[in-house]
């Protein structure tokens, strides 16, 4: 029996039956929102295809390493003292075979995001990992979060990681970037060419604005294209409102509170 229904007590003439039965039929009824299971598959699938920056086969496993972080002593240990810099031991529980350093910066961005700063990402790139594969890195992160925590919050199976379908990945530096508002190099709207500006482009057309979280993104397209795919569908709040839907006043609360818990740096 699902936890929730256990925890919650039944309305007056109400059947534990009946609440179960309700409980399937909301669930259902959500998992049926068709673009946004579309939108997420296709994000998902592009996790098997190699990237700007990493080959299909380190997609995958960034994608394998973010959901290994989660149960990672090293990284309770460091979550939990004043500064993760106090915590002497070095070596995360991996499940992949990337470099030390790549594992470090996916266990750091998925456990500990509030607490990540200016000398740990000048760290990053001493360690050698240049600013767009750590753009692509996040990007990455921020797709596997979107999928796990949406079949979480729909009692579902995590999807199962695709398959690495091969390829290799361009690794050219975007025109037009540069240092500014962000630590990463990014590209503004009147420099973006090609994909770039057209992904700009169509956000703005869907979205009403360009997100800074795309901006920040904008070093590798790849990086704009996945997370966008899948992030636009489930965050579209300048459409119209559906007879009982949230607002964006509404959604913007509930993104709010639920980063603040989270302890989101941006």
């Amino acid at each position: 029996m699902c936890g929730l229904t256990q925890a919650l007590p039944c309305r007056r003439g109400e059947t534990v039956q009946k609440r179960q039965i309700d409980r399937v039929e909301t669930l259902n009824a959500l998992a049926l929102a068709d673009h946004s299971e579309a939108c997420l598959a296709e994000s998902w699938r592009q996790l098997g295809l190699a990237g700007g920056w990493w080959t299909a086969f380190e997609r995958v496993a960034i994608a394998r390493e973010k959901r290994a972080a989660m149960q990672c002593a090293l990284c309770v240990r460091r979550k939990a003292a004043l500064s993760p810099y106090s915590v002497d031991e070095q070596k995360h529980e991996s499940t992949t075979d990337l470099p030390d350093s790549i594992v470090d910066v996916i266990h750091r961005i998925t456990t500990d995001p509030g607490r990540l700063s200016q000398r740990w990402y000048d760290g990053v790139l001493q360690a050698g990992i240049r600013a767009e594969e750590l753009v692509e890195i996040a990007s990455i992160l921020g797709v596997v979060t979107l999928s796990d925590t949406f079949s979480r919050a729909l009692s579902l199976n995590e999807r199962e990681l695709p398959k690495a379908l091969g390829g290799e990945p361009h690794r050219q530096s975007v025109s037009g970037t540069k240092v500014d508002r962000a630590w990463v190099p990014m590209v503004e709207f009147e420099y973006a060419e090609s994909m770039l500006k057209m992904m700009y482009d169509q956000v703005e057309a869907e979205a009403g604005f360009v997100f800074n979280v795309i901006r920040a993104l904008t070093s590798v397209p790849e990086a704009v294209r996945d997370f966008f795919g899948a992030f636009i569908p489930n965050y579209q709040t300048h459409l119209p409102v559906d007879s009982g839907g949230l607002d964006r006043s509404q959604v913007e609360l509930l993104a709010s509170a639920t980063s603040a818990w989270n302890d989101c740096f941006y």
